[in-house]
């Protein structure tokens, strides 16, 4: 185990006990870990605070937690190579509606805590930490956040740990900026997290998120057939129905065909125009992802990605401005796209 530099203790004191609230005693290793006014322990091990025990969880979000687990251990360096990395950069400023990356940086640089709730491997901590002048801090349910200390860490501004997004290591009304990207639908109960993610926001600051939104009937049943298919299956069966998809995804992509819809059918979600055969079958019959510019492995792990979590809700977009409104978020701005729902908010200041 690594030491743990002074700077990286003293931004632990910052981390209170989830569910009680109660601050934690940092406790000199080895092994360095953090110790609640009741004596229970949490480990500090690689850099990373443990919040997440053997049976902390309900069965099905820890299910989950483990399908991102075995995605980010397959795929570690994601969104750090110039592709991937570039790619969702681009989404993500346009989701959230920032015209570019400078006033996006613009925006973190007056913000002091940052927090990514449901870091992944890091993507977007680095991120955030090349313009937010404070504390950054990472959390997230699976091992993948291992993979965000090897890819970001160790840094003087960094705070990363594991832990359940509605049940947070952190004082209420602590963040400046909190962003839960592609996260909140794979919670146990995305509401409640939303609503755990608001309280530890301080007044006047921003949050922003995204959830899966509901698509057109064909592609909601072959959603459902093939998720209640992929979630019982075995590992090594649930990979090669995530390669088979790819497989079909890639062979379309690369005949380059295209077809004409003569007039939409609003029933069956389907819009009336010309297109590539291999986009429209992907966003009205099921998923068969494949991006040239991603290597294989990605490129299996993003169809992984959406068939095989236990967790995965779909919204519409009336359902999530009724959080917002119950919440008493001001909506900054929406952005109701083909895959997903995205949503920058104010929490108004007292």
């Amino acid at each position: 185990m690594r030491a743990e530099a002074p700077e990286a203790v003293g931004l632990l004191e910052q981390l209170v006990e989830p569910g009680t609230g109660t601050p934690l005693r940092v406790v000199p290793g080895p092994p360095l870990r953090l110790e609640s006014e009741s004596g229970r322990s949490y480990p500090v091990e690689e850099g990373v605070a443990r919040f997440v025990g053997d049976g902390a969880l309900p069965a099905e979000q820890a299910a989950t937690g483990d399908t991102f687990s075995t995605k980010w251990a397959r795929v570690d360096t994601f969104g750090h190579d110039a592709a991937t990395r570039d790619f969702h950069h681009r989404w993500y400023l346009q989701r959230y509606g920032w015209r570019d990356e400078a006033e996006f940086a613009a925006f973190l640089g007056d913000q002091q805590r940052v927090l990514d709730a449901g870091c992944g491997v890091g993507r977007d901590v680095a991120w955030y930490l090349a313009h937010a002048p404070g504390l950054v801090a990472g959390v997230d349910i699976s091992t993948a956040v291992d993979a965000a200390a090897r890819n970001v860490g160790p840094h003087a501004r960094l705070l990363l740990a594991q832990a359940d997004l509605a049940n947070l290591p952190f004082p209420p009304e602590f963040f400046d900026y909190v962003a839960c990207d592609q996260v909140l639908h794979h919670t146990f109960d995305p509401r409640a997290s939303f609503e755990h993610l608001v309280s530890r926001v301080r007044p006047g600051g921003v949050l922003a998120f995204y959830v899966y939104k509901v698509k057109g009937p064909i592609r909601e049943f072959a959603d459902d057939h093939l998720r209640s298919l992929a979630t019982r299956m075995s590992e090594p069966e649930a990979l090669r129905l995530s390669e088979a998809l790819t497989r079909f995804g890639q062979a379309l992509t690369e005949q380059g065909l295209t077809m004409d819809v003569p007039v939409a059918i609003p029933e069956l979600g389907i819009a009336a125009g010309r297109f590539d055969v291999q986009r429209w079958l992907y966003w009205n019959v099921f998923k068969c992802f494949y991006n040239a510019d991603w290597d294989w492995e990605t490129n299996v792990m993003t169809n992984y990605d959406w068939y095989r979590p236990v967790t995965a809700y779909r919204y519409r977009p009336g359902e999530i401005r009724e959080w917002i409104a119950a919440a008493g978020l001001e909506t900054l701005h929406e952005d109701v796209g083909d895959a997903g729902l995205s949503y920058r908010c104010r929490k108004p200041s007292h």
